[in-house]
């Protein structure tokens, strides 16, 4: 049996599946932010290093030997050699990145704007940045990390850390703070001297590797959730592409080299078999399920089954724009969400209505950005994450997107796909065995006609422009 644990920002997951890829076992432990303010947004280490201690034994006194881990990315906090946390976990929905960005030298502002990569590498949200931050705002922590005393690196690293002993990381969390070339998987010297970081960063790995071991279980795996959901998808294949629906909505597709985009996607890697690295790029709304939970706590709907059953059917009389967080495409970083088409006849099945199409126009956005770099997409849509058990919601995006969208009998698949590469460790499976398809529950066809949404499209776009002009690259504070 395999044992998954998904640390995720909403909780912690435990899965297990039997040599078959069945699942036999699923729990989770929520954990939940600790707001210090509207741009700090953070995680209790500690609590998270326990719930993952904690499932690796259950998942023992369950016959489990061998497990995988997947963490939520560009998150990063600083420990001891112990294994005791210093810092609470900085999470990649957090804004304090842009008090280092405005602190940037001359040189380094210039080179931001003469350059693609570093422009991506030297935003708010970008762990090298957060790294820079820590830095500044812990006492004596540079020295102690220069003697081997501490740590500064992501999630995926801290959680190999306390279960192994071992400073480590694997290729497709690392090569997302903005330190770690994703092509040479070496570090990149320009970032580190721009913010004067001190050069001292784990061993990187592939997603399949002899980790270390913790209670007599095996670690064999470690992969970026977003990348294992990719896998669970098998969505390896050149201009494939998959959607995955929690805190935030997130978009991979497959490029056939590393590309660079001149737009606010990500390049990323999606696996590390080996040598064999396969390329991709991504987009993202932080902002998805964590609104969902916002309208919840605020009293809309007292869950999500009664949210389901108040969203029938996409009536396009209200659009909630889901940038709670910002956008990065287009760049709006200091956009929150926004609320149109309010009337005294407005209901709550209206204000779901207009997030699930806020989302779905936002994704179709991003859809239409990673056009430019990879053509044509090979169809369906998959969709997984928690959000994706809503049937009005993927039939608005299937309408929106102009894609067929399918959702797997499991929507979880985050955790399957790091079960896939335990198998293939044991031999198990094939390299190609990791391309088949997840069994699929339901297919959504798109229903609106093509003019229709071109017509909506370009309105939504019209409407980002002429924020983004009203803002000016501040908050609404700030203005008024």
């Amino acid at each position: 049996m395999y044992g998954v644990i998904d640390v995720g920002t909403t909780g912690v997951k435990l899965s297990i599946y039997d040599k078959n890829l069945k699942k036999t076992h699923y729990e989770k432990t929520v954990i939940g932010f600790e707001k210090i303010s509207q741009q700090h947004i953070e995680q209790n280490s500690l609590q998270i290093a326990n719930a993952v201690k904690g499932f690796v034994k259950k998942a023992r006194e369950k016959g489990v030997k061998k497990i995988g881990i997947c963490t939520y990315r560009a998150s990063i906090l600083a420990w001891r050699n112990d294994g005791t946390p210093i810092t609470n976990i900085i999470t990649w929905i957090d804004g304090r990145g842009k008090e280092v960005v405005e602190r940037l030298s001359p040189t380094a502002k210039l080179l931001k704007s003469l350059s693609r990569s570093l422009n991506i590498i030297l935003s708010p949200d970008s762990p090298a940045i957060l790294i820079r931050w820590v830095y500044d705002n812990v006492p004596r922590l540079i020295e102690e990390v220069k003697t081997g005393k501490a740590y500064v690196w992501t999630l995926d690293s801290y959680i190999l850390y306390i279960l192994t002993g071992k400073f480590l990381a694997d290729a497709t969390n690392a090569t997302l703070t903005g330190l770690i070339h994703p092509r040479k998987l070496s570090e990149i010297d320009i970032v580190f001297e721009l913010l004067k970081l001190p050069k001292i960063t784990p061993e990187i790995t592939g997603n399949i590797h002899s980790f270390g071991s913790f209670e007599d279980v095996e670690v064999s795996a470690c992969i970026a959730d977003q990348q294992a959901a990719s896998v669970g998808f098998g969505v390896l294949g050149k201009g494939e592409v998959q959607s995955t629906h929690g805190t935030g909505s997130f978009v991979e597709t497959v490029t056939e080299k590393l590309a660079i985009p001149t737009s606010g996607l990500v390049p990323i890697i999606v696996l590390k078999i080996d040598d064999e690295k396969t390329y991709g790029l991504e987009g993202f709304i932080r902002s998805t399920g964590s609104t969902l939970e916002w309208l919840m706590k605020i009293g809309l709907f007292k869950d999500y089954s009664e949210a389901e059953s108040l969203l029938k059917k996409l009536e396009k009389k209200v659009l909630l724009v889901p940038s709670l967080g910002g956008f990065r495409i287009p760049y709006l970083r200091d956009l929150r969400g926004i609320i149109l088409g309010l009337g005294l006849d407005t209901s709550k099945s209206d204000i779901l209505s207009g997030l699930a199409l806020g989302v779905s126009l936002h994704i179709a956005t991003i859809l239409n950005t990673m056009k430019k770099y990879i053509g044509r997409f090979r169809e369906p849509l998959f969709s997984g994450g928690g959000y994706s058990r809503s049937s009005a919601f993927l039939q608005t995006l299937a309408d929106i997107t102009g894609m067929q969208v399918a959702r797997p009998v499991d929507v979880e698949v985050s955790s399957f796909g790091v079960a896939k590469l335990l198998a293939l460790s044991d031999g198990k499976l094939s390299k190609k065995d990791l391309k088949e398809k997840p069994d699929i529950e339901k297919i959504f066809s798109p229903n609106l006609h093509h003019i229709d949404r071109s017509v909506m499209l370009d309105a939504y776009s019209k409407l980002l422009g002429v924020i983004s002009r009203c803002l000016k690259g501040q908050s609404l504070k700030k203005i008024f």
